[in-house]
Formats: C-alpha cells, structure tokens, sequence
C-alpha cells in the first residue's frame, strides 16, 4: 500500500502568485491528515523545480518554506521546460504517490485526500462501496472504482466559461488535477523531454496518451483543482478557442507550427511502441499488472500476434478481476497461441494451450468453442492420436452441427481412429482423405446380400480392410484382392492385415500379373471395382479393358490415382482413354485426384 505523496510544482517567474499556490497545497495536505486517522503514517512532500526564475520567485519559496522539513527546493539553470521540470521533480521525490501543481494554480482542500484514498482504496468484504466527501461546496457520495486504479482524475474549476467539451479536454490531460503512482509514470519514463516539446508545448498531452493506453484510470467529476486565467498564460492564450464550439473552431496553427505537431505526433506513437514492447518483456506483479488496462492491452497483443504477451497480462487480471469476459479473453490468447505453435510443429505445447482454452469454458458462442475443439483435433490427428482427434472433432460438431470443416474430416478422422483401435499396420496412410467420398458413392451398392468387390493393386490392404469394415459386412460378401505382392514385406504386411480385420475368410488373395489373373476371373461377377496401380499407361488400360466384363451394370468402378501423384500422369491417359472408349456406358458420379464411374451399360 502507497504510505507516502509528493507534491511537485515547477517554478519560473512566478513571484505573485506562488505563495497563494503553495498555501493552497499545504491547505490541502492538512484537510488530508484530518479526515482519517489511518493516514496518520503517511509521509508528505513538497518538491519545487525552480527554472531559472529571474525574477524573486527562488527567494520567496526559499523564505516561505525555512523550517518546512517536508519541503525540497532543486533548480535548474535555465528553463528546461515543464515535462523536464516535472521530471527532475519526481526523481529528487520519494512519494509513492505522485501530484502535480503548476506554479500559478490552486489545489483545493479536499484534492490531495479524495485522490489518495480512492487510488490506494483496498477492496475487501470489511470496506464500503463508496463514502461521503464533505467539502464548501456541498456533500458529495463518492464510488470507489470496482478495480485497482493507476490514476486518478478529478474535475477542474475554470472562472472563464468554456464550451464543456474544451473543459473536458484540459481535465483529461492536463496534469493538475492528475494523481498518479509512482510506478506507472516510471513506466512511461516521464514526460517527454524531446525538443519539439519545447517549441510546441503538449508534453501534457503525450503524458496523458501514454499513460492513459496502460494504466486504468479512476474519474471523479468533482472540481477539486482551479486552473487560473493569468494575462498570457496558456489558458490566457487559447481562451478564445476555448469558449468556441468545437465544430465552429476554426484551426489557424501556422503551417511551419503543424509540421512539428507532425513531428510531435510521430515521437508519441513510437514511443507507445516502445512502451508495448517493454511491457511486452518485463515480468510482471500481481499489483502492477492490477493497475494496467490489461484487457485493453490484451487484445492490442492478440491483434499483433504476442500471444504470449497477451496470455501473461490476461492470467494476472484474471487474479484480481475474475468475469466471464475476461476468461473468453485468455482463451483467445490460449487458442491463438496454440494455433501459432501448431503452425511452428511444437505439438505437444500446442496440444496444452487448446485444452487451457476449453478448460477455462468460456463464454465463447458454441460456433466459436467448436473451433477451439476442431484446433485441437488437428493437433491431436498430427501427432497421430486418431482416437482422440475423433473425439475432439465429434465434439466441434456436437457443438456447431454445420461447421464445414468438421463435417468434411469426420469420416476420415473416424478411420483414422478404427485404424489404431483395431491394430492395423499401413506404412503410409493415403486413403483417408477419401473416406467421405467412397461412404458417399459407394452406398448404393453398400445393401447388396452377395455384395462382391474386385480390387486391381491392394498393396498393404488398407482399402480392402475399409471395404470389410465398412462395405463387405454381410457374411457372403466377398473381395478378390490382386497385386504382384513383389516384395515380401508387401505380402506379409497385408496377410496381417487381413487377418486383423476379423474377415480373412471373405479374401481371395491373388499374387501375380493383373492381366492373367483378370482373364481367369468369370465375367458380370463384381459390383465394384477398385484400381489403384502404378504401372504404365497401357497396361492400366488393358487392365481396365480386362475388368470391364467383370462387372455389373450399376456396379462403381472406383479408378484411383488420376490427379496429383507422382503415379497420375500415366493412370490419367489410361483413364481417360478408358472413358473415351466406354463413354455411352458410364456415368461420372466423383473426380478429384481419382474418379469414380458407374457402369450405366454392358
């Protein structure tokens, strides 16, 4: 908890009003240790920056303040500009909590205690909501601020009458009725120092900008601060635009005065920059991470893609301002972080950062909660835990019945987990991604009695095993399987295969040349047909020429390897001659990189 303030007033050429600004100040720390005895502690300062005054501005203060031990007198040479002033001010200080008065303006009584207690308010179950502020001008109820605030702010009196929204642009940056703590203007670096500011003023306006995007802010409409109207000062200066309507203001800056307003407005938003950045790399306390905007500044990393920086500020707010927003929130930055890692092969770690994101049940919609469970079904399919990217993709669909994707993977992802459920061994895994389009065409022969398949290159049989589990259920269904088996790990790959499937007995396994074999075959015998070879073009063609007469009117023939592969160019022009002859007695029912025909006449 803050236990100690500083008041900092820099100082130039302001012998007439400076002492009436200091009794306002000292006025307003006595009304502070009066209203609450736990304050009692708290230490106080004031801490003047003299800039160079000329005039008997140095020897009055210096007067004023002897035998004041809570006063600190620095000064500079020369005028190095207020936003400097202010600086060196806060650096010679020790306040936890910071003020800032300028040298011709009025703190009333109750400024320094309304700011203090509501910024260094604890919420607990033993402290009220809000509690009564009684000033000259009335009894105010003032709410404490549902959070842990970086600054205060409070209404500012002007005499002048001023159009509300010029008032409420100089109560919004200027730093006079600002209370801020320590920690959030050391993470701004202070006031701009650079020399543009010098020649344009407005390192009010960039403090503000600065320190308003991290820290939340606390505002008290109560005027507790008097800007004063001097011959030439500022609000002296711009009185005129002050009192025109904004949409009547008419903007007369110099040409030469704008582009360095340019200039100025750049500085500013590389410095926010810089400041993203570090905030981006430091480690952060529960209490500092407390004052930030951190949802605010959350998002601001999930749109540049710091998930990380995102995830960190959002696992702290959620500590001390746990709400349905905030959880949707981290899991954003859960899922996004686990797509990204994802994309960069960390499985595992992304893997983790999905179920963080479903573990949180956010208040997401059921669109957007299915998409954090289909993520993670990719993840799950990649690293080759089928059952469980099943799981997770039925799970998407449970939640979102029409989400595309999901519904397109379905199939293939539910034979994916068949496949290492039951046993299977398939060195590689090219069919199931085709899983939805053999479900789809092949079902109008799927309820044939004496359902029988004839299958041109069954490799491992990782298709002859579907067409078993899927297709050849009843106990007459039967599938001829024929391949050149040249190599014997081929062989006895597929022989543990078949057996694994449970249906051995419906397989007639032939080794050998397709074309002696499908001369041997009895004709108008098969329902479908499936070829998937990698010989040459003509003899794809004589064994397609072959297995013509084996099939049934309204059989599928089922012609694989027709578009991308290293085997496609010669299985296209055999294909396609194939088509060419038959052309009047199929029907093309599917072609993507393989087709898939229906015999519609002998």
């Amino acid at each position: 908890m803050a236990r100690s303030f500083s008041v900092i007033i820099p100082l130039l050429n302001q012998e007439d009003e400076i002492i009436r600004t200091l009794e306002s100040v000292e006025a307003s720390i006595a009304f502070f240790y009066r209203q609450d005895d736990t304050f009692s502690t708290v230490e106080s300062e004031i801490v003047i920056v003299n800039e160079g005054s000329t005039d008997r501005s140095l020897e009055r203060v210096t007067e004023f303040s002897r035998n004041k031990a809570n006063y600190t007198i620095v000064s500079h040479s020369k005028s190095l500009g207020a936003g400097t002033a202010r600086n060196t001010g806060v650096k010679v200080s020790k306040g936890d909590v910071l003020f800032f008065c300028d040298d011709d303006d009025l703190f009333y009584k109750e400024h320094i205690f309304l700011c203090f207690k509501i910024l260094t308010h604890q919420s607990s179950k033993f402290t009220g909501n809000s509690f009564t502020l009684t000033t000259e001008r009335g009894s105010f109820t003032i709410e404490f601020p549902n959070s842990t605030v970086g600054i205060v702010r409070t209404g500012m009196y002007i005499e002048d009458t001023v159009h509300p929204y010029w008032k409420g642009a100089i109560e919004n940056c200027s730093p006079l009725n600002l209370c801020i703590r320590r920690e959030c203007h050391e993470f701004v670096e202070g006031f701009p120092e650079a020399q543009v500011y010098k020649q344009v003023g407005c390192e009010d306006i960039a403090y503000t900008i600065w320190t308003a995007k991290f820290f939340k802010t606390s505002k008290i409409p109560i005027d507790t601060v008097e800007y004063i109207r001097y011959p030439g000062n500022n609000l002296d200066r711009q009185l005129q635009k002050f009192q025109t309507p904004p949409d009547q203001y008419q903007d007369d800056t110099p040409p030469a005065q704008k582009a360095l307003h340019v200039i100025r407005q750049q500085l500013e938003q590389e410095k926010l920059v810089y400041l993203l950045g570090k905030l981006s790399g430091q480690s952060l306390s529960s209490e500092f991470a407390a004052m930030l905007n951190w949802k605010a500044l959350a998002t601001e990393f999930l749109n540049q893609q710091n998930y990380a920086a995102a995830i960190a500020l959002c696992e702290q707010g959620l500590l001390t301002e746990p709400s349905a927003e905030a959880k949707a929130l981290l899991a954003v930055a859960y899922n996004n972080l686990g797509s990204s890692l994802h994309q960069q092969g960390e499985l595992s770690i992304a893997a983790d950062y999905f179920q963080k994101a479903i573990a949180l049940a956010p208040a997401f919609s059921r669109t957007d909660l299915a998409r954090v469970h289909y993520n993670l079904s990719k993840v799950f399919k990649d690293r080759r835990e089928y059952a469980q990217a099943y799981e997770s993709l039925k799970t998407a669909l449970e939640l979102d019945a029409g989400f595309p994707q999901a519904i397109a993977e379905l199939p293939s992802a539910k034979y994916s987990a068949q496949i290492a459920t039951s046993g299977y061994e398939f060195t590689l895994d090219n069919f199931s991604k085709h899983v939805k389009d053999w479900e789809q065409y092949l079902s109008q022969i799927a309820q044939a009695s004496t359902l029988k398949v004839l299958e041109i290159g069954s490799q491992e049989g990782q298709t002859a095993c579907w067409l078993l589990d899927n297709l050849l259920i009843q106990e007459a269904a039967r599938i001829t399987c024929i391949d050149a088996f040249d190599e014997l790990s081929q062989s006895e790959k597929f022989d543990f295969n078949i057996e694994k499937s449970g249906s051995a007995q419906k397989v007639r396994k032939m080794a050998g040349r397709s074309h002696d074999i499908l001369r041997s075959l009895i004709p108008n015998s098969y329902q479908l047909l499936h070829l998937n070879s990698k010989d040459a073009a003509s003899s794809i063609l004589e064994s397609l020429m072959l297995a013509w007469r084996l099939i049934q009117v309204r059989g599928v023939l089922v012609l694989a390897a027709y578009e991308g592969t290293t085997d496609s160019k010669a299985s296209k022009a055999a294909i396609e001659a194939f088509r060419g002859i038959f052309h009047q007695k199929v029907k093309l029912l599917h072609q993507s990189d393989y087709m898939i025909l229906e015999k519609i006449a002998e």
